[in-house]
């Protein structure tokens, strides 16, 4: 007798169990959506993430790279947040200077709103080329310190140019004391 003529008394008939009702399968399912509802879990609960996140944001005061925005990462970024926040800039300006030529345009003449317009223009263009001469220093702080074959990080123009406009006081992380220079 070959293989193919042999009776197969070894098949089961069905899948070997009874089908569950519907009511087992919803209660099988069942889970609650927001874990423990008591007040005391919920307090205890709040607590915990109350404590993380300030333990977060000392961390990123601090510069811990793990708790930064993905922005401030790496270390190309640390060398330009070193080289931007050692020096006065033009850039830390731009913004009141702004807000002053707008409240200065509503009071004023048409004669001078447009040497007001002129003036915010050049102001525009000179912090773009005072953020190009800080994007060239820190490219070479950059090649200097991680290497002359390191590839540059997307960006770093923007990045100035972002972390110069804020405040000190409300960068992140916190800028290191300025050096004097020994000149």
């Amino acid at each position: 007798m070959s293989d193919q003529e042999k009776p197969d008394n070894s098949t089961v008939i069905g899948k070997g169990r009874p089908t569950p009702t519907r009511k087992e399968r919803e209660a099988a399912n069942k889970r609650p959506l927001v874990g423990n509802k008591s007040k005391e879990a919920r307090l205890a609960d709040r607590e915990r993430q109350k404590t993380e996140r300030e333990k977060a944001r000392k961390l990123a005061i601090a510069g811990d790279d793990r708790y930064l925005l993905a922005r401030d990462r790496g270390p190309q970024r640390k060398v330009i947040r070193d080289v931007l926040d050692n020096r006065y800039t033009l850039i830390e300006g731009l913004m009141p200077m702004m807000i002053l030529f707008l409240v200065i345009t509503s009071l004023t003449n048409e004669v001078a709103k447009n040497l007001i317009t002129i003036a915010m223009i050049l102001a525009l263009l000179a912090v773009s080329v005072e953020a190009l001469f800080i994007s060239r220093k820190a490219t070479a702080t950059i090649r200097e310190k991680l290497g002359s074959d390191t590839k540059l990080q997307r960006g770093n123009y923007f990045y100035i140019l972002t972390r110069g406009m804020q405040p000190r006081p409300l960068r992140l992380p916190k800028p290191a004391p300025r050096k004097k220079n020994k000149a």
